[in-house]
């Protein structure tokens, strides 16, 4: 049976709170106010206003005034709190962008429909309703994309890049997927590449909405809304293999992820799972498994040994709210986490995905865009000074990167004391934050309004 879901707090403040500060600081104005925001669930919210004012004495330092019972401090650089006694609410870090990455003026393409960073960090991809796909550098926030590509016809839905961070899988609601090069360029010249597709995959029926890349990529999976996960062989392009989703009923899927079948039960041993002759062309995929959110409300399970459904969780009530749209698998912690489209997340022990969610939470009924497991021991992303929830239990170091329809990202503590908020994520005004991604020890995220930012703990 499913944990009761906790009603985790929101911390917000304005936008460009830093703005405001750095007037301050300037001399600009002798002090100045910005906003500050405390909600939960089917409770009053607090609104009030942080007076910030230039200490008369060490004129580099900032004092905050919190009025209408709200909290605001600042411990360092970059590092600040809010709290909200009257709501229950104490300190939690108010977590601000290190970068922050506009599209250039040559690439107004507005909403962002697919984003990754390559996994050593040099680069991030970008992708479009119109099919483009843009690839930049991390070193500098106004320098043009690298390299561009126009893989799709229409919107692209998936990036992921390869292991080796210079090749890039990408899909789209044309029903394909594409290789890129994401080699970059030699020298730090201010051009961008333009680049074909290396190969294009073609099979399925409808949208493709997901993608995951098999160890060294050799082999890649896609999901689509016409019900199928597709085996591809990268060498030559073609496809290994089909597994209709929904126990066979050709549910949609709308969200995949992979890896290591570790301690993931699949199966009994009798023959229904004695492993078929695998095809020639599979490499890697024996110990392997893939978790795929439903559009029913569902996640199902496949053991890429046997190509069989290993489990399936309960199906929710059949309406637009229940679909799981994010999921998240991490074999080194055995924990799996999904983000529905009634914003509640739900996080599950694989080793008994029967006994159902062991933690379940919410902060409103916000859609669940992306999720993403990231390690919070020691103070990441906490106050320094103040202590942490990972710092008093090692079970709490471990968290989940939220991303949120309603522009409220967040970081929770996902340990064994219960679900609480981290870090708030801010930055966007009030645009749906679409993805986030973890690398190293930095989170990244990408919203409709077109604008990539980079935290770091």
């Amino acid at each position: 049976m499913d944990a009761q879901a906790t009603i985790l707090p929101i911390c917000t403040v304005q936008h460009d709170f830093q703005a405001v500060v750095k007037d301050v600081l300037d001399g600009v104005v002798p002090e100045d106010t910005f906003w500050a925001s405390y909600y939960k669930y089917r409770e009053p919210s607090v609104h009030g206003k942080v007076t910030a004012t230039l200490d008369e004495h060490d004129r580099n330092l900032v004092l905050y005034k919190g009025q209408n019972g709200v909290q605001f401090r600042k411990y360092g650089e970059n590092v600040y709190s809010a709290a909200s006694p009257g709501l229950s609410i104490s300190e939690t870090r108010i977590a601000t962008p290190g970068s922050t990455y506009s599209n250039p003026l040559e690439v107004r393409k507005g909403q962002i429909t697919a984003f990754d960073v390559a996994p050593d960090g040099s680069q991030f991809a970008t992708g479009y309703h119109d099919g483009t796909v843009y690839i930049r550098p991390v070193s500098s926030s106004s320098a043009p994309p690298s390299t561009s590509s126009k893989p799709h016809l229409s919107s692209v839905t998936s990036l992921r890049f390869f292991p080796s961070s210079r090749v890039i899988l990408t899909s789209g609601t044309d029903f394909s997927l594409s290789i890129l090069s994401a080699d970059p360029p030699e020298s730090s010249s201010y051009t961008t590449t333009k680049v074909e597709p290396a190969r294009t995959l073609r099979g399925h029926t409808r949208a493709v909405t997901s993608t995951a890349i098999i160890a060294r990529g050799r082999n890649v999976l896609s999901g689509a809304k016409d019900g199928t996960i597709r085996l591809w062989d990268m060498p030559s392009g073609s496809q290994i293999r089909t597994l209709a989703a929904g126990s066979n009923s050709f549910v949609p899927v709308f969200a995949l992820s992979v890896g290591e079948r570790s301690n993931v039960p699949v199966g009994d041993g009798d023959t229904r799972d004695t492993p078929e002759s695998p095809d020639a062309r599979e490499v890697e995929t024996s110990d392997k498994v893939v978790f795929c959110a439903l559009q029913d409300g569902s996640f199902e399970v496949f053991d890429l040994r046997t190509k069989r459904v290993v489990f399936r969780s309960q199906v929710r009530s059949p309406n637009a709210r229940s679909a799981l749209q994010a999921i998240a698998y991490s074999s080194e912690r055995n924990l799996l986490a999904t983000g529905a489209a009634s914003g509640l997340t739900s996080v599950y022990d694989v080793r008994a995905l029967r006994d159902g969610a062991t933690l379940q939470f919410r902060r409103n009924e916000a859609p669940i865009e992306d999720l993403s497991f990231i390690e919070l021991a020691g103070s990441k992303f906490g106050l320094g000074s103040v202590p942490t929830d990972s710092a008093e239990s090692p079970g709490a170091a471990v968290g989940l990167a939220v991303a949120t329809e309603d522009g409220l990202p967040y970081l929770a503590a996902i340990g064994s004391s219960g679900p609480s908020v981290r870090a708030e994520l801010v930055g966007t005004d009030c645009d749906a934050v679409r993805f986030v991604r973890v690398v190293g020890d930095d989170v990244w995220s990408a919203a409709d309004d077109g604008v990539v930012r980079r935290y770091r703990s």
